[in-house]
Order: structure tokens, then C-alpha cells, then sequence
């Protein structure tokens, strides 16, 4: 350890972050149409704290094909996971060339795909003959539930009834609809309030399924809400992409906000003046964060507890 690094003379307030690759607290971050000199410098940046690189609706359509492939190629370079946003695919399905488009994106190299409703009517045997046809043909898949239509929730119970059969039907995570700017669309209020009694009844209802979710959470304060209830190793989306290094410290408790979670019921530091350097209290209660990351194995139908899963 260089003494220069003083960072390094740190622990994170709030352990058990998992480092890539990783099957929990994933980041997904969204890219509406970044320049690639931006995207070059925020992966050699911060690659290690994202772990899927979604572009964004069906942005990728209107820049060039040398800016999307060598933006592929970077995600590839750094060790991230791009994939093109659900619009695109329900495009493709409205148009009734999804199983060409599943092709031409294996073709182009590749593995993720996104099947999501939330501006068409899908019906849910198609829903899942398209999420089956990607699994098999090697994709990780990831689904959303949700409307984007403003002020738009579904029913706990439907959405809890989407998420499981889409987990049935080979999907290896759901994305919770947030839309790029967490306002007035599902779980979020007008002024992006989240409605954390409906997020409660979700999760409870999908048991340990939940932690297969993957909550699109633009804003910071629904960052924090969503670390504050269910610990640092949650699955967060929709990241801004200059909100990469806020977020990880947010995850690490490395800002004020989150700091706190991780300290000892007595605070005042000041009070424990007389302890040798180093010695304060232990806190009665480890944080909801602490402890070993939550493994999977991979099986015909997507990962479950037992050995890590790594997305080829």
C-alpha cells in the first residue's frame, strides 16, 4: 500500500460488497446517447461498478453503427454487459421480427436481451416463447414489469404473478419499471417519492424471488431509500451514467447518507475520547448489508442458490 493512498487507510462503513462478476448488488446503467468519448472515459473509470450498460430505448437506432459497435466494444473491453433497451424489442415483436432481431444481435456478439410490455399489449405466451427462444439461444435475459405510461401501477398480485412466470420461463432477472427519470410511472410518485408500502407488498409476496429483481431507480434519493431497506447488495437500474461513483459509494457507505447505517448506536465519537485509537464500540446489530453475498448456480431456468453465476 502506497502512503500516499489514503484511501486505502479506509474500510467501507458498509461491508459486503460483492466485486464483478457478481450475481447481486448489480448496477445497470443507462446510456441515452452518450458521446463515445464520454463512455470510454467513465469504463476505464468505473467499469467495475457496473455490470450491464443498457442503451436506451431504441436510441442506438439513430447514431451511427460505428459509434454503437465501438461502444459494444468497450463494454466488451471493460468486462460490462451492453445490451439494447425493451423498446427495441417490442418494436421488433409489434413488427413481428423478433426472432431475425434475436439473431442478428447474437450474430453481432451480444448476450443479453430485454423482454418488456410497457408500451405494448403482449400476450403472456408470447412473452415467454420469446423469453424462452433467447435463453436457448444462449442470452441472459432480463424482463420488466411495468407500464410506461404516466401514473401508471399495476396490481402487486399481477406483478408478482408477471415476475415469477418470467423467472419460470428462463428469465435470469426482472427489471422493475422506472422509465430514465423515476417520475409519476409505477413505484414513483410525481415528485419521485417512492411508494414504499407497494414495494413492501411486492417483495413479500415474491419471497426469496425478490432478490431476482432489479429496481430502476434514476434518482438518488430512491438509491438510498432502496440501500436503506434492503442493504447494499440490492440490484439498482436505470443509473445515470455519471451517477456510477455516487452510487458505489452510496453501496460502500462512503457518503454521508449511508455512512450512518453502518455506525454504532452511540455516535459521538468525541465520547469515546478516553478508548485507545481504533477501539469504539462494536454495534449491537451488524447492518442488513453485512455479511456473505447471496450465491446462485445456473439451471435450465436461470440461476438458483448454490454455486455463483457468471453471464457468458
Amino acid at each position: 500500500m502506497t502512503d500516499a493512498n489514503w484511501w486505502e487507510r479506509l474500510q467501507d462503513p458498509l461491508p459486503g460488497r460483492v466485486p464483478k462478476p457478481r450475481i447481486s448488488g448489480l448496477t445497470m446503467v443507462i446510456d441515452t446517447g452518450l458521446p463515445l468519448s464520454v463512455v470510454r472515459d467513465l469504463l476505464q473509470m468505473a467499469a467495475a461498478h457496473v455490470d450491464f450498460w443498457k442503451f436506451g430505448f431504441g436510441s442506438a437506432g439513430v447514431c451511427t453503427p460505428e459509434v454503437v459497435w465501438s461502444k459494444v466494444s468497450l463494454c466488451q473491453e471493460y468486462g460490462v454487459l451492453p445490451y439494447p433497451g425493451g423498446t427495441s424489442m417490442e418494436i421488433a415483436i409489434q413488427q413481428g421480427v423478433w426472432q431475425d432481431y434475436l439473431e442478428s444481435m447474437r450474430a453481432a456478439g451480444l448476450r443479453v436481451v430485454e423482454v418488456s410490455d410497457g408500451t405494448i399489449t403482449l400476450q403472456r405466451s408470447l412473452r415467454q416463447q420469446v423469453i424462452s427462444a433467447a435463453r436457448k439461444m444462449g442470452f441472459t435475459v432480463l424482463t420488466e414489469v411495468g407500464k410506461k405510461r404516466a401514473g401508471t401501477l399495476l396490481p402487486i398480485a399481477e406483478q408478482a404473478e408477471l415476475i415469477r412466470a418470467d423467472l419460470d420461463a428462463g428469465a435470469a432477472y426482472v427489471l422493475i419499471e422506472g422509465r430514465e427519470n423515476g417520475l409519476d410511472v409505477g413505484f414513483f410518485e410525481a415528485d419521485g417519492r417512492v411508494r414504499m408500502s407497494e414495494v413492501d407488498a411486492l417483495t413479500r409476496q415474491l419471497g426469496p424471488s425478490a432478490t431476482r429483481v432489479i429496481w430502476e431507480a434514476p434518482r438518488r434519493a430512491q438509491q438510498i431509500l432502496y440501500i436503506e431497506r434492503f442493504g447494499n447488495r440490492v440490484n439498482l437500474g436505470n443509473v445515470q451514467p455519471f451517477d456510477i461513483v455516487p452510487l458505489e459509494s452510496l453501496r460502500r457507505g462512503l457518503r454521508s447518507d449511508t455512512f450512518a447505517l453502518g455506525l454504532p448506536p452511540e455516535r459521538d465519537v468525541g465520547a469515546s475520547a478516553a478508548k485507545p485509537l481504533g477501539k469504539l464500540d462494536e454495534p449491537a446489530q451488524k447492518p442488513a448489508s453485512a455479511g456473505g453475498p447471496t450465491v446462485w448456480k445456473r439451471d435450465e431456468h436461470g440461476p438458483s442458490q448454490g454455486k455463483p453465476f457468471k453471464s457468458t
